[in-house]
């Protein structure tokens, strides 16, 4: 086995190929990556080959290009989104090609960019690739997202030293949290176990309300829809395969009622999205949506977010992270959803995973909207877990369960 760091690069790239994706023989592939992580997704694409790709498509992009266009395009151009780029995701999702992100974005890269701007390429471009969301969502196609260090990204967590140092150090933290030390294969399939042994626990209670309280002010119930499921570590996609959807991953999550999301929630890290930072805010929800919202930096990102379409005020997923995770134990903010959600607690607003039943269940926007199964053309994770974070489940049948005390598992 190749020694050292490097070493390791090569088999997180072979982690991601083999357990992120679970490429198949004959299968294509497509990767998105950054120019600056051309390295790393080239070793991404041999990896891709060695496990039996047919072909792999790797669709380049630039952020320092990004940004001059956002700050210097016409502004009426962020409201288009080419025909051809709608064509380019109904193609790939047609023949079952699976999706590797490589994430290396800087956190602050449009922090100077018009809200508005970004609020129209985003809105646009949820309208546009709807369907191919839509197929991420619910796992017709199999996907993974996983973290490559930039010199960017890796000088805003560790500014003191210089960034070459930076991004060596972000290497180690991204490839531990992914687990890659010994035979990652094998770590991941026994991590998967954990996972599977929570599923079952959450599974079997049929909890019909949860609610969450901690010391920063959050308190807050969350209806369950009836038939609803948890899931976690590994999914399974609709051709039957197995594949890990992010790596690293801690969470175990299912969808609300949405119409049934009652009280405060005050979030316990940053939220990086579109390369904005959002900080120390909070929302309240009545009779499911989102009434007030406030936030110390960034409000206008916030309400950008909410603002998209109805569902963006509405909640789309609950998902359960201890405070004593890996990644939150390293006591570092990545500021990258990626790894801050799995350090933590999380709501997502938007869009829900059809989490009613199966994967596989096709529901039809009647039986959707009946459930309380929230739609949306975004979804955006944001963290609220603390260390003193309290979970209640209440079962149909009107019994309490404590889920999670100090915010460990209980």
């Amino acid at each position: 086995m190749e020694a050292g760091r490097i070493g390791r690069i090569r088999r997180y790239a072979e982690l991601i190929v083999r357990k992120g994706v679970n490429v198949q023989a004959g299968q294509r592939v497509v990767v998105f990556a950054d120019i600056e992580a051309a390295d790393f997704a080239r070793l991404v694409t041999e990896a891709a080959y060695d496990a039996g790709a047919a072909h792999v498509y790797v669709n380049w992009s630039d952020e320092a290009a990004s940004r001059t266009t956002y700050l210097m395009a016409d502004p009426e151009e962020f409201k288009l989104v080419e025909p051809w780029r709608v064509e380019f995701y109904k193609y790939y999702d047609d023949i079952n090609a699976c999706y590797i992100f490589l994430d290396s974005d800087d956190p602050d890269l449009l922090s100077d960019v018009e809200p508005e701007r970004i609020y129209d390429s985003s809105k646009s471009s949820g309208v546009a690739f709807y369907d191919h969301n839509n197929a991420i969502s619910c796992n017709h196609v199999r996907w993974t997202l996983a973290g490559v260090p930039s010199g960017a990204w890796a000088s805003k967590l560790f500014p003191d030293i210089p960034e070459e140092e930076a991004v060596e150090l972000l290497w180690e933290k991204i490839l531990d949290s992914s687990r890659v030390y010994g035979d990652p294969l094998a770590a991941w399939d026994d991590h998967d176990k954990m996972f599977k042994e929570k599923i079952r626990f959450l599974n079997g209670a049929k909890f019909s309300e949860l609610r969450f309280t901690n010391s920063l002010g959050t308190d807050i119930r969350i209806g369950l829809p009836q038939g609803h499921f948890w899931d976690g570590g590994s999914n399974r996609a609709k051709d039957g395969v197995w594949f890990f959807p992010n790596i690293p991953t801690e969470e175990v999550f299912t969808l609300p009622d949405c119409r049934t999301v009652n009280g405060r929630v005050v979030a316990s890290m940053p939220l990086t999205h579109n390369c904005v930072t959002i900080e120390n805010f909070e929302l309240i929800f009545e009779g499911g949506k989102v009434v007030s919202y406030k936030a110390e930096k960034n409000e206008a990102a916030l309400g950008n977010i909410l603002n998209l379409d109805e569902g963006a005020r509405m909640l789309g997923e609950v998902a359960l992270v201890p405070h004593d995770s890996p990644i939150s134990r390293m006591k570092l903010l990545f500021k990258n959803s990626l790894y801050d959600e799995n350090a933590s607690c999380h709501f997502a607003l938007g869009k829900a995973y059809p989490m009613i039943g199966s994967y596989d269940r096709s529901l039809s926007k009647e039986e959707a909207d009946g459930l309380g199964v929230n739609d949306s053309i975004t979804h955006v994770d944001f963290m609220f877990g603390t260390a003193d974070l309290r979970v209640t489940g209440t079962t149909s049948d009107g019994k309490e369960v404590t889920v999670f005390v100090n915010g460990n598992w209980a």
